[in-house]
């Protein structure tokens, strides 16, 4: 907070008006604001925060002896310092010092309320640029963030929501957030925070109740790491709001293979091109289904019945399709091996189509 040009200047201006020292106290920023600089004891300022602390919790105790007057700073109807005079050498007790200190209590509030707005638009350039891959040196992240309030030298968490929900309703709360996109919206959790998996639990929670189909990453425990977490997490949320992925109950498989994606794409694509391409070729030429009878005969546990049921086909239908999957691709959907094999292509495929709509 020692390094804030707009509250400085606030200071300055009353400091002069009054010919005493000034001081302004922000709880929530860290050491006061005093003009002229080192004119108030430590001692005194540590008195002049716990004074602070116990206006803004609503239980001010008396002002320390030094002071000639102290006004609160509101924002709204919160009380979230004060602005204090100490005695000086004019008597800096009278009404129309007072007034001054009123006036200096507004202009901290609004330089407040400006500060706040700006260092949003920073968090939300910020988050847009890890996601577009332009933040890309790890101790420039963390110096960023570290401006924003937020620490990031121990990693994060990433949650991303996708869908028609209100980012407008979403608190930021610790976190660093931003919409990215139509529809997607991603915040970072830091892992310095006390709570950092409830914090990001609790938040994928909110985005859900706005409307957001909503991922939470893996915590990424290093600054560098922090792109892959929104990555991990803007996958996942695709996948969850993609019909023909069969998302539920089988997050961390897809979870396993994203993470082979950010580390090493053509092992993704090449699990692809040896199950499931054979069978989207097939497709394509002949015109028929054989891909989508096998996700639905995988996704209903290997029940011919139900996928008949599904699909409104013969059983016998059915049986002949999934014989057909066993010639083209080389793997049979009956048997344990061959049905693990073709439910980690079409997994794969699906996590790539999802990679190409990022």
């Amino acid at each position: 907070m020692a390094g804030d040009d707009g509250l400085e200047r606030v200071a300055c201006a009353a400091s002069d008006a009054l010919s005493s020292p000034v001081a302004i106290v922000l709880p929530s920023l860290g050491a006061p604001v005093v003009w002229p600089a080192d004119s108030i004891p430590e001692a005194l300022l540590g008195e002049l925060m716990r004074y602070a602390v116990a206006a803004a919790e609503g239980a001010p105790g008396g002002e320390p002896e030094a002071v000639a007057h102290a006004v609160p700073i509101r924002i709204g109807s919160d009380v979230v310092g004060v602005v204090v005079a100490v005695q000086g050498p004019n008597g800096a007790g009278s009404a129309e010092h007072r007034d001054w200190l009123e006036a200096a209590a507004a202009a901290v509030a609004v330089t407040r309320l400006m500060g706040d707005g700006q260092r949003g638009d920073s968090g939300r350039a910020l988050v847009r640029a890890l996601v577009s891959g332009s933040a890309s040196d790890p101790t420039a992240l963390v110096a960023d963030a570290l401006r924003l309030g937020i620490d990031l030298g121990a990693g994060a968490i990433a949650v991303c929501g996708r869908g028609a929900g209100d980012p407008e309703l979403i608190d930021e709360n610790g976190a660093l957030i931003a919409s990215v996109r139509e529809g997607r919206i991603v915040a970072l959790v830091p892992l310095a925070a006390e709570h950092p998996e409830r914090d990001a639990g609790a938040l994928a929670e909110r985005l859900a109740a706005v409307g957001f189909e909503a991922a939470v990453s893996a915590p990424r425990r290093e600054p560098s790491l922090v792109r892959e977490a929104i990555r991990e997490a803007m996958l996942l949320a695709e996948l969850a709001s993609a019909p023909e992925a069969a998302f539920a109950g089988q997050e961390e498989t897809y979870r396993l293979l994203i993470g082979v994606l950010l580390r090493d794409p053509e092992e993704v694509e090449q699990l692809q091109s040896s199950t499931i391409t054979p069978l989207l070729a097939y497709d394509s030429e002949h015109d028929t289904e054989l891909l989508t009878t096998l996700g639905t005969f995988l996704a209903h546990h290997g029940s011919t019945t139900e996928t008949a049921e599904v699909m409104g086909l013969h059983r016998h239908t059915v049986g002949y399709r999934l014989s057909r999957v066993h010639e083209v691709s080389g793997l049979s959907p009956y048997e344990s091996d061959g049905r693990e094999r073709l439910s980690l292509g079409l997994k794969a495929a699906q996590i790539l189509a999802a990679a190409e709509r990022l």
